[in-house]
């Protein structure tokens, strides 16, 4: 449920290393796969027409629609949480789609809605869950022009509804159908992102000359809930994010995330559950597209469920460089802390949501569990993320890879295999600009500490044809 979470000061151009005991075995298997996923990239390219975006009512309203399908033969390694996913079918996923309006009420007031028929947001229902809802919607106001203090090259907005936010920044996000800002597929294990309901406001100031070229100004504060929450004791999440861009085609941001949910707490014998509490969204991220038998298509489980999401504090720093209109790299690094931690049933720490065993303790017969209890005690992660994405074809096809880590630093987990790589490697090729075919080898390990929720890591390729028209 998240649509335009920062300021994207990337042009259109950039719409965009591992346990060496399982490459082997994950190159052998992948290479199997690709003759699949050519025969699917054929069949569905005829579905891909390019249509003109419409525009209604002399201009006040626009209309956009998105439709995202994707194919996955990925499988989980050996030692997974679930054995079942050790072995999973390739495969189509639900098709995404989407239907964005924006409304122009005034010169100095617009209005939005995104409808969406997006598992990973609203398929809890057994799956069975294929109405379209409200994913994103809101209200803006020009503060500069309802005051008539105008600024040359300035701008300030006010935005209440659902508020977008997260701590990365000049790359794409990818959301259910609205993919194509994303070089590559899904989201990242530590994108800390969601939407809720509140307030934002967002200062943007242009120059002409000198090396400051622009610089963002965003801070905005929510309730901790996509709906609403008004539950005893729940608090406010605030964020406060900075962006400079500099000639040359060097970028900065830094941001800071805080939520403030640990009030509902209540403890018994040193143990407090999770049930009926609201917890910020942004401990999982949002958006997710790599899927597993053993969950339903609305689980994010390939991202790092390290915290529970009651206080948790989140800085992130993010570098960008764009030397030419072909080519990007941009660095993120972060750290994320709760002044809680994941419990089994004795109020065991636990390394993640998801754990193995009974009570903490490993079981044979390869029993999980998702906790749903917390004790006090320090959660957190460290991170980091390269990206790059290069055009060999300016315009039509890229090349584009990214590479991170996430280790497990909570002060009650062993700070032994407790860390989370990822690998991807991927390919785009947009048959017009309206329609991109992404097709990507990814590859993930998890310690068995590292709050990873598959248990050992997974491989395979999967791919997406998108239409945004």
């Amino acid at each position: 449920m998240l649509k335009n979470i920062q300021t994207t000061l990337v042009s259109t151009a950039t719409k965009r290393f591992h346990n060496a005991s399982n490459v082997k075995a994950s190159h052998a298997r992948s290479a199997s796969l690709f003759s699949k996923v050519g025969l699917v990239a054929a069949a569905v390219m005829t579905a891909s027409a390019p249509v003109n975006a419409a525009s209604f009512l002399d201009g006040l309203v626009d209309v956009n629609f998105l439709a995202m399908q994707n194919y996955q033969s990925i499988q989980a390694k050996e030692g997974a949480f679930r054995p079942v996913d050790e072995e999973q079918s390739a495969g189509f996923g639900r098709i995404r789609a989407n239907l964005m309006f924006k409304f122009h009420v005034n010169e100095y007031i617009t209005a939005d809605i995104d409808i969406a028929e997006e598992p990973n947001d609203f398929g809890n229902n057994g799956d069975r869950d294929f109405s379209f809802h409200n994913d994103y919607a809101g209200i803006e106001f020009d503060v500069f022009g309802l005051t008539k203090y105008e600024r040359e090259n300035a701008d300030l907005t006010l935005r209440l509804g659902n508020i977008g936010g997260s701590p990365f920044q000049f790359k794409g996000f990818q959301d259910g159908a609205d993919n194509q800002g994303n070089a590559l597929i899904g989201n990242w294990m530590t994108d800390y992102a969601t939407a809720e309901n509140g307030a934002q406001l967002r200062y943007n100031e242009r120059f002409d000359s000198g090396v400051l070229r622009a610089y963002n100004v965003t801070g905005h504060i929510t309730t901790s809930s996509f709906g609403e929450a008004f539950q005893e004791d729940r608090g406010f999440n605030y964020l406060l994010q900075g962006t400079l861009e500099f000639t040359g085609g060097f970028k900065v941001g830094l941001n800071f995330l805080q939520a403030n949910q640990g009030d509902q707490l209540r403890f018994e014998n040193g143990v407090a559950s999770l049930d009926g509490l609201t917890t910020t969204n942004y401990r999982f991220g949002d958006g997710e597209n790599y899927n597993f038998s053993a969950s339903p298509s609305s689980e994010r489980d390939t991202h790092v469920g390290i915290m529970p999401g009651l206080d948790q504090t989140t800085i992130q720093l993010n570098l960008a460089y764009q030397p030419n209109a072909n080519t990007s790299v941009i660095l993120m690094l972060g750290q994320s802390s709760d002044d809680y931690t994941f419990a089994d049933t004795e109020g065991n720490a636990v390394a993640g949501i998801t754990y193995f065993g009974t009570d903490g303790v490993a079981d044979p017969q390869g029993t999980t569990f998702d906790s749903n209890r917390v004790i006090k005690g320090e959660s957190s992660v460290e991170y980091w993320t390269v990206e790059a994405q290069h055009y060999i074809i300016p315009g039509k096809f890229y090349l584009a890879a990214r590479y991170g880590e996430a280790e497990n630093t909570s002060d009650l987990i062993a700070q032994t295999d407790n860390t989370v790589e990822r690998l991807q490697v991927a390919a785009g090729y947009w048959f017009n600009d309206r329609t991109l075919l992404k097709v990507e080898y990814v590859d993930q390990d998890e310690g068995i500490n590292s709050g990873g929720q598959i248990g050992a890591g997974f491989d395979g390729i999967t791919s997406e044809i998108s239409v945004k028209f």
